[in-house]
């Protein structure tokens, strides 16, 4: 063992002195250098990327380290290792140096691996180069940009090791494979062109269709894709591990190939080299199966929801809510800022919010016996959530499940090929097609897959999405080709038996409630509201907890949005009896009262604030003027986006009898205090003293809220639109006895 290590040393001392003046170690000198310097060029020169604003912490080098991690390994980091294993057997088999060595005392082994070994150097060079100049750019950067407050400069010493170990691992399987491309093809062109080819058709095949996990170009990849590693605390991905395997049977197949001369002599010459050789391939093969194997998270007990708020505020009560029904499934204690609570109740999978002290909204997707940690950070009036626990492969899921262009969805936008009914249902069912057979093969940078009930709810709401487009078209024709009939073909028939019209599993998701809706009141040609349509429709379903929560949202929504008491009481009246939930029934009866406490020509209750300079205000103040108020706070971002509309609207009219108030919710006055001065001295400043009061008695459940009172104190609208919307001018001039507008 000793003598075949010192024989190997030797070999690659004596490859070192032939590769002289080849620039093998400076080519990955500067390969490791090109992505880094055009980054810190780039982005001192681009102003509009140093000048967004950042609210949470984080580290300098890390984040500039991820932004130009992908071009490298992707792309410049496998071209050099294509480029150099190329090149080092092109030394020797220009000049017949294989044979040449074969005539030293240096065993086979050693000749086939010192030009590897040398190989991995450079490897280990350009990687070394691309961290090390990655941390420098960043250094010349902040000489030239001035970095964010929130900014951490100390060197993540650990997590850059982390990356060098697992990009020179990931880095194995390619540098094998095209190692034995170059060592049994004499022509530096062709083992070039054929590792570049297959480099450049990876990069445009991979935005098609899913890569396998074993090919060499994917494991790189991967390190790009998670740069933090494994999500639950192993040193490498199973990638990597598959890139160990993968460089190891490629060695054994290029070394026996070269030391026998012959793919037969190497393999099925004798007995022994054929048992050899199949025992290399069985051992590789369930190698890759026994890594690749796919698991799941395992399910608790009991339901638990746990959660650590990061922030300067301190919060005191958060509350479990289902985000469409918004029916409150549990109160949670915080307590400095944490929270854990024990769910007893069986709970269906579903997108859940947790409302934190009525402000900051948190998604979270469980059922029953899942156990989920919320990591919240509030800092800067910005929120971020990251979400830990059995749930995490769904998660990660959701996040990755961008977007993606549809040919089908466009052809119905613009109306191509509408004449042609049946080419559309075929293309739509083979899209459906292979978007639902891919909800099946999500996996996790740890191979974890989703459970089974969320993967039966994906394909269900997949099925949603070209359910609703099929409407779509079937609308379209109508109206295109009223007097052609669209006769359905057999898989879209099949389509639509995939879904219920009664699914209390997809309950909370707003596409089924469309579908849902639209099958139901297609027939009703009645010349009346679309949403009285809506909630007379769902009325007539057959009795259940289902159309109990489906009524109980649709007669919410329509009480709230109703514009007089009239049509308040007749909504109740018509459809509440209908809701035979005894608890449901009592909320939607109390939200009536709630919605007729705050009807037009009621008197408003008394808001106490504070403005600017710390003196007390009351809405009673402002008696004989009209007054709009924003309910809104520094943290909101739809506050923030309606602020400016709001603002517009104070100048345009500040000649009217009316005063426009902003009205803060802020916990952290100082933050409050800030932001308004910045703000048009056209709108009134207040600090609202007592938030939870103005919550009950105004029935804020969100903000951005818009409240007119009148001359006499009274509301007259108690839910306004927002300024962004025509209505709000349109309410603001009738108000004020102004024309309206052309």
């Amino acid at each position: 063992m000793k003598n075949s290590v010192n024989n190997l040393f030797t070999a690659i001392q004596g490859e070192h002195i032939k590769k002289r003046g080849s620039g093998l170690y400076t080519m990955s000198l500067i390969f490791g250098l090109i992505i880094p310097l055009l980054y810190s060029i780039i982005y001192i020169f681009n102003q509009e990327a140093t000048a967004k604003p950042v609210a949470f912490s984080f580290n300098i080098f890390t984040k500039h380290l991820n932004d130009i991690f992908d071009s490298f390994t992707v792309f410049i980091f496998p071209l050099l290792i294509i480029l150099i294993t190329s090149k080092i057997a092109q030394l020797d088999h220009k000049n017949g140096g294989w044979q040449l060595m074969e005539t030293t005392p240096l065993q086979k082994t050693s000749i086939y691996l010192s030009k590897f070994c040398v190989v991995l150097i450079a490897n280990s060079i350009a990687i070394f180069s691309f961290l090390f100049f990655s941390v420098l750019s960043t250094l010349v950067i902040y000489l030239f940009v001035e970095a964010p407050e929130v900014a951490e400069f100390n060197l993540p010493f650990l997590h850059l090791l982390h990356i060098f170990i697992r990009l020179f691992i990931a880095s194995l399987f390619l540098t094998a494979f095209q190692y034995f491309l170059a060592v049994k093809i004499s022509s530096y062109i062709w083992s070039v062109l054929i590792g570049f080819f297959l480099l450049i058709g990876f990069l445009i095949v991979s935005s098609l269709v899913t890569i396998p996990d074993w090919f060499p170009f994917e494991i790189l990849k991967r390190v790009a894709k998670y740069p933090e590693g494994s999500q639950v605390e192993n040193w490498l991905l199973f990638t990597e591990k598959i890139s160990i395997i993968g460089a190891a049977f490629f060695l054994f197949l290029g070394y026996y190939w070269y030391s026998f001369k012959s793919i037969f002599r190497a393999f099925f010459y004798s007995k022994k080299r054929l048992v050899i050789s199949l025992l290399v391939t069985a051992i590789t093969v369930f190698s890759y199966l026994f890594l690749s194997q796919t698991h799941q998270v395992m399910l608790n007990k009991k339901t638990i929801i746990a959660g650590e708020i990061k922030s300067e505020t301190k919060f005191k009560k958060a509350y479990l809510i289902h985000p469409i029904i918004e029916d409150t499934l549990a109160a949670l204690e915080i307590r400095n800022n944490k929270f854990h609570t024990v769910l007893s109740n069986k709970i269906p999978l579903d997108n859940y919010k947790i409302i934190i002290d009525n402000s900051l909204p948190v998604d979270l997707l469980f059922a029953s016996n899942d156990s989920i940690f919320a990591s919240i950070e509030f800092m800067n009036n910005e929120l971020k959530t990251e979400l830990f626990g059995s749930r995490f492969p769904e998660n990660d899921y959701q996040k990755s499940n961008s977007v993606s262009w549809s040919y089908l969805s466009y052809q119905i936008n613009e109306s191509v090929n509408l004449d042609n009914p049946k080419k559309i249902q075929e293309e739509l069912f083979d899209e459906w097609e292979d978007k639902y057979n891919a909800a099946n093969t999500f996996k996790t940078a740890d191979n974890y897959t989703p459970k089974q009930d969320f993967i039966e709810k994906e394909k269900k709401l997949i099925t949603v999405e070209y359910l609703n487009l099929l409407n779509q078209f079937l609308d379209k024709r109508k109206a295109l080709f009223p007097n052609d009939k669209t006769v359905l073909i057999d898989d879209v028939k099949f389509l639509k038996s995939k879904i219920t019209l009664q699914d209390e599993s997809l309950i909370g998701n707003e596409n089924y409630l469309s579908y849902l809706l639209y099958e139901l009141t297609k027939q009703d040609s009645r010349d009346i509201d679309k949403n009285l349509k809506e909630i007379d429709a769902i009325s007539t379903l057959e009795p259940s907890q289902f159309k109990n929560r489906l009524l109980y949202y649709y007669l919410k929504n329509n009480i709230k949005e109703a514009n007089s008491s009239e049509n308040r009481l007749q909504l109740v009246e018509n459809y509440a009896n209908k809701i035979t939930d005894s608890k449901l029934n009592k909320s939607i009866l109390h939200l009536f009262k709630t919605y007729e406490r705050l009807g037009r020509g009621k008197i408003a209750d008394e808001i106490l604030a504070t403005n600017l300079d710390s003196k007390p205000i009351s809405l009673s103040n402002f008696k004989g003027k009209y007054v709009v108020i924003d309910v809104w706070a520094t943290w909101c971002g739809p506050c923030r986006y309606q602020s400016p509309y709001f603002e517009k609207m104070a100048i345009k009219y500040k000649k009217e009898n009316i005063q426009f108030i902003a009205l803060s919710t802020d916990k952290d006055v100082k933050k409050w205090f800030v932001s308004a001065q910045l703000k048009s001295k056209s709108v009134l400043q207040l600090h609202a003293n007592d938030i939870g009061k103005l919550g009950k008695d105004y029935n804020i459940e969100s903000i951005p809220r818009f409240i007119l009172i009148d001359t006499e104190g009274k509301i007259y609208n108690s839910n306004m639109p927002f300024p962004t919307e025509a209505t709000f001018e349109m309410i603001l001039r009738k108000v004020l006895n102004l024309k309206e507008l052309e």
